[in-house]
């Protein structure tokens, strides 16, 4: 029989078959899904509903959440580097990876003429063997370590993959823009383009991977809904930090660490100040960029957040949820409407599972928790649990389709109900044409711009979803443009007309 432990909101409850959790008014079923696991460090909800790991001793495999089973696609342990926090690290499935571009990234470390490198690469999924094959390699070189390596990758759209990168022990490297270490890179992912693992075009040097400067060892990566980057970093012994990134940001590691206040500077890190050059002054002169959260005078060691969004949990709706390894919980933050502002911080799990390294959320709101043991530097058996509300139950939508209106069991469907489907869907005019795309101009637009369409001939359905794949449009269309000032804030979008392919929109 468990304990009862009441922390906050969190009460944990006896059951006979799987424990059970209280969150606020919320009672969550706890599973484990698989368990043996040597130090997972990554997980990801597939485009198989499956969730892929990489275990940091080398192991990428797929995960039924259903029965637990584990398929290996991918054994990189004879030509790792696998010391301390090094080795597999950070995964990210290519968006389109159903859609003609099955690529799967992932950073891991190897040993090199100086001791250890990082490079971050990319294989395909070969679908006949389930396996992952035929590695090709986008950067390579990073100085590696045992420690401070990062690796979170995160692709924010089908285009535009970004990589954190630790500072590798080489502090002062993280200011060097020439260095590759301390840095959030961005890479060009756009499988239908000419360039294809290089720097994006856009980035602040066209010929350079790095996008953001001044970081420590950021292992956290997420979009929130506005369009923001989100990002999470560990301190030295001081001001873990919590971050929103910009393109040529500096973020001031390692005279800077957390707020510009010169409070708890570690100066045996921070060799460019003096008594007569400040933490303040450092700030000031250099344009340093201060993180939204830091954990001020003590660490508690943050890896992975992620923005959950689901009805399932309304406690955690519309929040981002941080896995944190050292103080071993998950916190929970809320924001203002912006997105930029922290209004409240909750933690959550207080040393139920250990170490929490990563987290994932299935399409359905059930959230899963990669564990990583009781002790630096995270040793195994580890497992993954799932965590969900039993009671929710989800409302149905409907889509309109060429058969007329179909029932989704979730609220991912165009409309809520069937009587406006029905009023709405066209099977005629979505048969005439389903095999011609809509175009649309202009691609940026201006948020208080207006959209047109350039082959309009009849209504058509037309569909607008946000990055976290919920729709945020959906009607029939009867004239030649749309406005999108009230209807889109700015961000990337994507449209779908009648039953087509999803296009990208960015609005500015």
């Amino acid at each position: 029989m468990k304990k009862y432990l009441i922390l906050l909101f969190v009460t944990l409850l006896a059951s006979n078959t799987f424990a059970q959790i209280q969150v606020g008014n919320t009672i969550l079923t706890e599973r484990e899904v698989i368990g043996g696991l040597d130090v997972p460090w990554e997980i990801k909800w597939g485009p198989d509903d499956h969730i892929w790991v990489t275990e940091r001793s080398g192991i990428v495999s797929r995960v039924n959440v259903e029965t637990g089973e584990q398929y290996i696609l991918l054994n990189l342990a004879p030509q790792l580097y696998d010391q301390y926090e090094s080795g597999l690290l950070g995964m990210e499935i290519h968006p389109d990876f159903n859609n003609g571009a099955p690529y799967v990234f992932m950073a891991y470390t190897y040993y090199s003429a100086g001791g250890a490198s990082e490079k971050i690469v990319y294989y395909e999924y070969d679908f006949d063997n389930d396996a992952l094959v035929n590695e090709t390699i986008m950067v390579d070189g990073i100085d590696g370590n045992s420690t401070h390596i990062g690796c979170r990758l995160l692709a924010i759209d089908n285009t535009t993959l970004l990589v954190t990168t630790g500072d590798a022990q080489d502090w002062m490297a993280s200011q060097d823009e020439t260095a590759l270490t301390g840095k959030t890179l961005r890479i060009d992912i756009d499988a239908n383009g000419g360039n294809f693992g290089q720097p994006k075009a856009d980035n602040p040097s066209p010929y350079s991977y790095v996008w953001s400067i001044g970081h420590r060892n950021a292992q956290g990566l997420a979009l929130g809904p506005n369009g923001i980057i989100y990002s999470s970093e560990h301190g030295p012994s001081n001001d873990d930090e919590l971050n929103i990134l910009e393109a040529n940001g500096n973020f001031g590691w390692p005279n800077v660490q957390g707020f510009c206040d010169n409070i708890s500077v570690d100066y045996s890190y921070a060799e460019d100040l003096s008594s007569n050059f400040t933490e303040s002054d450092y700030c000031q002169e250099y344009n340093v960029i201060e993180p939204l959260w830091s954990s001020g005078t003590s660490t508690i060691a943050p890896s992975d957040i992620i923005w959950y969004d689901h009805p399932s949990i309304p406690e955690f709706q519309n929040t981002l949820l941080m896995t944190v390894l050292k103080d071993k919980k998950l916190v929970r933050f809320e924001f203002n409407s912006s997105g930029d502002d922290i209004i409240g911080e909750t933690d959550f799990f207080n040393n139920e599972w250990g170490r929490l390294r990563d987290i994932c959320v299935s399409p359905d709101g059930k959230i899963y928790l990669a564990t990583n043991g009781f002790n630096w530097p995270s040793q195994g058996p580890n497992e993954i649990i799932e965590l969900y509300n039993a009671d929710y139950v989800a409302e149905s939508s409907y889509n309109c389709s060429t058969d007329g209106c179909e029932e989704i069991m979730d609220a991912s469907g165009e409309y809520t109900t069937l009587e406006d489907c029905e009023a709405a869907c066209d099977v005629s005019s979505i048969e005439e044409n389903k095999k011609e795309s809509i175009n649309f101009y202009p691609n940026p637009i201006a948020k208080d711009g207006v959209l047109y369409f350039q082959n309009y001939e009849n209504p058509f359905h037309l569909n607008i979803s946000n990055l976290q794949g919920q729709i945020v449009y959906s009607n029939k269309v009867q004239e030649r443009s749309l406005l999108i000032q009230g209807l889109l804030e700015s961000g990337i979008y994507f449209l779908r007309s009648n039953n087509g392919n999803n296009t990208k929109l960015i609005v500015k």
